[in-house]
């Protein structure tokens, strides 16, 4: 079963930012990860966790200080190139390769014989790199300890390097590993040197990272190794939701969250959360309950917002708040939403969110008619867009003086509010369900 995946491509947003017009992810995004601690949407094979441990090692044979020719690439990213390389050039089964960060853009350099380097590599690599999208969850399990190999770091190489029979990677003790390290450690030199991938097509290096860092090639030692580690939950509840995630309960589950998605194009964990919270101990219910809560009141939100694009979007001119406010989920968010931010307020005291929350969103608990309300609503996404960094972000339409609204051309919609209890964002459950797949424990 194959859960959604997020592109890993590196999108340049548009001045007025398409995303989170109000201003919702950020507490989704806490409670998630107090929820799973270090995981990301975005992750998808722990074998970049070895990947990591193998850059770490290779990099401490530089200074801190090391930056390439050009002037901002670190030795770090300068592996990252020839591992996104090698993979693109050496595993013939593309499926292997999803999910493989900078993919998109390696194979556009090889079929256009550009050198990789930072000009033709992602534009924000510490970010969408592998390293970047792997790195807050390579710290939280002690992989990586202050930009070093920590513990568990020296664990996972040593568990790697024995099981693919590199002895001396690493190490002092000769063996095949510590010619590889050296070619390796010479490539990255040679790398910053010319702030680029030094090294010709038929580097037999290529095939040595294809063959030993291949995301789904994970041998038994490692994936014990890496499941040890995820497991090994000293804060959150990570352990708890793959163990759930992995039993005949959690499968079942994910199969219809998955089938929902492919065939409503839905992607929503409530399902699941409601099962695990019965089987939760009482910290980790409370953050469900928060969580339950908290995607509540975003759904109304939401759906509010999309009935008046899409209310906009039909009249392609001018449109008055007491036309928007006639709207079916316009209605139900100002009749339940003042209600709802008490009780979601209560909700996010257990994981420390009520705050932030109530200065985000007090704009809305005010008691009116719909069409006062949508006035609200409408301002709090003008605020929203106008705080986003870095000197803020036009809102998707125009308010002209005599108080009517006219969507911009580029925010049109087909469709309004969905309605349902479905959630707004995710929660983690396609990340863990790859690992766990990956991991071999589903």
């Amino acid at each position: 079963m194959l859960l959604p995946l997020l592109s890993e491509e590196d999108p340049a947003a548009p001045s007025e930012g398409t995303l989170d017009p109000l201003g919702l992810y950020q507490i989704a995004d806490a409670l998630a990860v107090k929820l799973v601690p270090g995981v990301r949407e975005r992750q998808r094979h722990p074998r970049f966790l070895t990947a990591t441990a193998v850059s770490l090692a290779l990099c401490s044979e530089f200074g801190d200080d090391a930056v390439a020719k050009d002037g901002i690439s670190e030795p770090w990213q300068v592996f990252e190139w020839y591992v996104v390389k090698g993979l693109v050039r050496g595993v013939e089964d593309g499926d292997k390769l999803r999910g493989l960060p900078g993919r998109d853009k390696v194979s556009q350099t090889v079929k256009n014989g550009i050198p990789l380097s930072a000009r033709s590599y992602l534009k924000t690599p510490s970010v969408f790199g592998f390293h970047g999208v792997y790195r807050l969850l390579s710290r939280t399990l002690r992989i990586e300890v202050a930009d070093r190999l920590g513990d568990a770091g020296y664990e996972l190489l040593e568990v790697w390097r024995s099981e693919q029979g590199l002895h001396g990677f690493y190490e002092t003790a000769e063996g095949n590993g510590q010619k590889w390290y050296r070619s390796l450690v010479d490539a990255l030199k040679d790398g910053l040197d010319q702030g680029a991938v030094a090294r010709s097509w038929g580097w037999n290096g290529w095939q040595f990272l294809a063959e030993h860092l291949c995301p789904s090639d994970i041998g038994h030692n490692e994936r014990r190794a890496i499941t040890g580690f995820l497991l090994s939950d000293q804060q959150g509840h990570r352990k708890a939701v793959l163990e759930f995630l992995v039993s005949s309960e959690g499968k079942t589950l994910c199969e219809i969250i998955q089938e929902r998605n492919g065939n409503e194009r839905i992607w929503s964990e409530r399902e699941f959360h409601v099962a695990i919270e019965k089987k939760s101990d009482e910290c980790l219910g409370l953050l469900l309950q928060a969580i339950m809560q908290y995607e509540t009141f975003a759904r109304t939100l939401q759906d509010a917002f999309d009935d008046c694009l899409l209310a906009m979007s039909q009249r392609r001119g001018k449109v008055s708040p007491n036309q928007l406010a006639r709207e079916k989920n316009v209605m139900r968010g100002a009749r339940h939403v003042p209600d709802l931010f008490i009780e979601v307020s209560d909700a996010l005291s257990p994981p420390g969110e009520t705050n932030r929350f109530q200065e985000a969103f007090k704009d809305l608990a005010e008691r009116c008619n719909a069409e006062q309300w949508v006035h609200l609503l409408l301002e709090h996404h003008k605020k929203v867009q106008l705080a986003k960094p870095p000197n803020g972000k036009a809102p998707w339409f125009e308010r002209f003086d005599d108080g009517s609204y006219m969507i911009r051309p580029g925010y049109l919609r087909d469709t309004g509010g969905r309605g349902d209890d479905s959630y707004v964002h995710s929660y983690r459950v396609a990340p863990l369900w790859s690992f766990a797949d990956d991991l071999r424990l589903v």
